[in-house]
């Protein structure tokens, strides 16, 4: 017990010193089960919670990190009223025109929102309280699976987004298709201008590097590079014009 106590007092001092991580706006609970640590709360926002996984699985003697870590909202909704704006973003990503589009209310009762006569595949949207978004079915390609969940966490009462669609055939994964869907992802964020951005990824490390109109773009185009699965960490080198 005291080993496990010892641990949870090194994860602390960890995350104490990550400058994303505000622990004292928002506290982390921290559980040490021998080598497995489980992180719990609400955070500022998706950088925090990759960025708080990332400095507890750094800790000596941290085998492996349990995220149940969750985002403060943009806006607060109602489990069905998440449902539904995920459920439009995916019918009206073009991208996702031909996957069959499939809900599961509160009361676990499904609706089928659009069946294409030649189905490439099936998303599968629900919502547990208090935002938690779980996507299942099968898509066909890696890129289509990591832009369900991106749209699914720019929805704005969304706090988690457990991404469980399978690729089917399955696709090898590397930086290219890392760096991809991130250029993907920005292009589709208007509140983000890439015109002088340039971008990169290296062992699943996304750099951000160049010139940005705002301060408010700079953190926004990190976020987005934090919200493709597969991304291990995010190096944002962008020099905004205006600092705010």
């Amino acid at each position: 017990m005291s080993e496990n106590r010892e641990l949870e007092k090194q994860v602390h001092a960890a995350l104490e010193v990550e400058h994303r991580v505000n622990l004292h706006r928002y506290p982390v609970t921290i559980r040490a089960e021998g080598d497995v640590v489980t992180l719990e709360g609400t955070v500022e926002n998706i950088a925090a919670k990759r960025r708080a996984v990332l400095a507890a699985a750094g800790v000596p003697g941290v085998r492996e990190v349990i995220d149940q870590l969750l985002v403060e909202p943009a806006g607060r909704m109602g489990v069905d009223e998440i449902l539904h704006h995920v459920r439009d973003a995916l019918i009206e990503e073009p991208a996702l025109c031909n996957y069959k589009i499939v809900s599961v209310n509160k009361k676990d009762e499904r609706e089928i929102d659009r069946d294409p006569a030649e189905a490439a595949g099936e998303i599968i949207v629900s919502v547990e309280e208090p935002g938690r978004v779980f996507l299942g079915g099968q898509v066909k390609s890696l890129s289509h699976r990591r832009l369900a969940g991106v749209l699914a966490w720019w929805v704005a009462g969304s706090m988690d987004v457990a991404n469980h669609l399978e690729v089917v055939p399955p696709e090898e994964d590397n930086d290219g298709e890392i760096l991809d869907a991130v250029e993907l992802v920005l292009e589709k964020d208007h509140a983000v201008d890439t015109g002088d951005m340039t971008l990169g990824c290296r062992d699943a490390v996304v750099t951000l590097s160049g010139g940005i109109p705002t301060g408010r773009q700079k953190f926004l185009a990190e976020c987005d590079a934090w919200y493709v699965e597969g991304v291990r960490d995010v190096v944002n080198e962008l020099v905004p014009v205006d600092p705010a």
